[in-house]
């Protein structure tokens, strides 16, 4: 008996905190944040975890989802064309077309090149966005592995725990100490947490799949780490400034686009002032019934009438041109204002998200500093605990749930610490959320 104690007391919970010196975030683009590491561990026995491989890291499985990663990939090609098409339509804006016999003026070549340039940094900047929110969702499976493993593994020996309570209550019922009612609500119990662990490993085994998806890797082959990393974030100084610093990285491109639109849609460069229609008369055109047969007369009427029936027809034909030019002109230029306004719009909704986001992470490492308390006093207790069960002073019963309240912070701990860590990223990197 003294050797399964010993067994339960592996799966105290230790709780180790590297010394560090706080270096607040200061609200400057860089955004970068460090401080007091706390490592959270729970020792347990290295049997409980399949190992056949080895132990397969959260940085092994970074690795293996970004060079799995189909959109990743894709990624990779769109940039490689995207500089191919690029040089390909730098040589067309210098070739003469049916619109532009000259070929494209300056200032539209500079804005083609400008635009290709504004893209295709877009386009790496996209990919990498993808990368972010590719180890952020590998790095959430993994822990969520983790933290499903140890859900099942407590219930599994609370199982234990309440069916040897069952074998209690069904000697104490025929022994007439508790009624038939106290046995069925143990057997109830019981029935309620075998419902709850096959809940929980089929969440597991959905976790495990999704994992291979994103790794390529069957999970259940490898150890897993058990620790979890844990850094606080503090934004030291204006959290407006630091936040508008955040955005603007993150659309920098987009604002480059309309500033680079906006400044050349304007009257002077594209020349397309308000057109003014020419007061050209409608030519009369001859009446053949006038002439009484002077032919040579009406054939030169004809003629003249034809010229200026062409010149009135060619003149109204660019008014017409014109018109169409300054009316594209005028979308345009207003698309610009529209995408200015519908830019700041969304910063201001990504900012009020932000703040939201930074208040639950205060919250959020408010409740990991009382369970880290939590944890050290329940240590403390079950080593108590522990001294009294040896003493004969506890029953095996009152200990074993002291063992499963101590694992249970445990999870506890981690699915928080996991929550702040999204919460952490989210901030940091808001294309995690937004894109």
């Amino acid at each position: 008996m003294r050797k399964n104690i010993n067994k339960l007391v592996a799966f105290a919970i230790g709780v180790s905190v590297m010394s560090g010196s706080i270096m607040p975030v200061f609200a400057d683009e860089n955004g970068q944040s460090t401080s007091t590491k706390v490592s959270i561990q729970t020792v347990i026995d290295a049997k409980s975890n399949s190992a056949e491989n080895g132990v397969f890291t959260l940085n092994d499985a970074i690795k293996e989802a970004i060079n799995n990663s189909a959109v990743l990939s894709l990624y990779d090609k769109k940039i490689s064309y995207q500089s191919k098409f690029d040089d390909l339509n730098e040589e067309l804006d210098d070739q003469p077309s049916a619109t532009n016999p000259k070929g494209k003026s300056d200032n539209e070549k500079d804005l083609n090149q400008d635009t290709r340039d504004i893209n295709l940094k877009q386009l790496k900047q996209q990919r990498n966005f993808e990368e972010d929110k590719l180890i952020q969702k590998t790095t959430k499976a993994y822990n969520d592995i983790v933290i499903n493993q140890k859900k099942i593994a407590k219930a599994q020996k609370e199982l234990e725990i309440k069916t040897r309570d069952l074998n209690n209550t069904k000697l104490k019922n025929q022994l007439e100490m508790v009624t038939t009612i106290d046995l069925q609500t143990t057997q109830l119990n019981i029935e309620n947490l075998q419902n709850q662990k096959k809940s929980q490993e089929n969440a597991l085994k959905d976790a495990q799949d999704s994992f291979k998806v994103l790794t390529g890797k069957d999970v259940t082959k490898y150890a897993l780490e058990q620790d979890i990393k844990y850094d606080t974030f503090k934004i030291d100084g204006s959290v407006d400034e630091y936040l508008d610093n955040v955005i603007e990285n993150y659309l920098k491109y987009n604002e480059q686009l309309i500033k680079l639109n906006k400044d050349y849609y304007n009257d002077k460069d594209n020349k397309v002032d308000n057109p003014k229609e020419d007061n050209v008369p409608i030519p009369q055109k001859p009446d053949f019934n006038s002439y009484n047969g002077d032919y040579n007369k009406m054939l030169d009427d004809y003629s003249e009438y034809t010229q200026k029936l062409n010149i009135y027809n060619s003149q109204k034909q660019i008014y017409a041109g014109q018109l169409s030019a300054r009316l594209s002109y005028l979308k345009a230029k207003l698309g610009t204002y529209e995408g200015e306004t519908n830019l700041n719009e969304t910063k201001k909704k990504f900012k009020e998200s932000l703040k939201t986001l930074y208040t639950n992470l205060l919250t959020t490492e408010d409740n990991i500093n009382w369970l880290t308390k939590n944890i050290e006093l329940t240590n403390k207790q079950l080593s108590n605990a522990k001294l009294k069960y040896d003493l004969g002073m506890l029953t095996k019963s009152d200990y074993d749930t002291q063992v499963l309240n101590s694992e249970n912070l445990d999870i506890q701990l981690r699915s928080t610490i996991e929550s702040y860590n999204t919460l952490k990223e989210q901030i940091q990197k808001p294309w995690i959320t937004f894109s």
